[in-house]
């Protein structure tokens, strides 16, 4: 009887777990889409409670800022994304860790210079109190 119970718990707490992790993957979706929406809003407040404080943000080129910076960088018209489509998105959740893996394609003028990239990127989201956020971003350029 006890071991009975034991595995009905076991399932249980499979199944809440399994629920659980697919609530954060859709959080995690989610957040990847309020993201590519703040960037061609320029919502610099969007962006702000997206990241993290202590963000790396690595562009493609290989450039690496801060959340301060990147996020001026926004506002101040540096840099302006005129489209992100997505392509394909996966979540692998961690714990207290996410990681968004997607392939995109990005339009963004920056120096007066609109570039149209085919990316590989990689965001890394950490639970921070009740939130998500942000703390590191990689892109990598594909062959168009």
């Amino acid at each position: 009887m006890k071991r009975i119970s034991m595995t009905a718990a076991l399932l249980l707490l499979t199944a809440f777990s399994a629920l659980a992790q697919g609530s954060v993957e859709k959080a995690i979706l989610k957040m990847e889409q309020d993201w590519a929406t703040a960037l061609m809003k320029a919502d610099t407040a969007g962006l702000d409670r997206i990241y993290a404080n202590d963000l790396v943000y690595t562009h493609s080129s290989g450039q690496t800022d801060d959340k301060a910076k990147y996020v001026a960088n926004i506002k101040n018209g540096v840099a302006k994304y005129e489209d992100v489509k997505f392509e394909t998105q996966s979540v692998k959740v961690y714990g207290n860790t996410a990681v968004a893996y997607s392939t995109a394609t990005i339009r963004v003028t920056s120096n007066n210079q609109t570039n149209t990239n085919h990316l590989k990127l990689i965001h890394v989201y950490v639970k921070q109190g009740k939130d998500w956020k942000m703390v590191a971003h990689q892109s990598t350029r594909l062959p168009q």
